[in-house]
């Protein structure tokens, strides 16, 4: 499942979902990048999440169940 997160440039959306990530025990596994993209693939447990970043948005990617989880501890977190 891939899912759209906030805008690249919004710092405190960004900071946000970098607390959700946090708070889930992420670990970065490696950088790279596309063109114009940066991939971020981190590890929760034992599952991949890819994490997309460009100049206009920040997406992710992963199983249903781990990205249904992130979108609903971001909806809940305060700003």
């Amino acid at each position: 499942m891939r899912a759209d997160i906030c805008n690249s440039d919004h710092e405190v959306a960004v900071a946000k979902f970098r607390g959700v990530l946090d708070r889930l025990g992420a670990q970065l596994e490696d950088k790279g990048w596309a063109i114009g993209v940066d991939i971020y693939r981190l590890k929760i447990g034992d599952v991949e999440l890819s994490v997309f970043s460009d100049e206009w948005s920040l997406d992710i990617e992963g199983p249903d169940d781990l990205v249904q989880e992130i979108l609903r501890r971001y909806a809940q977190t305060a700003t």
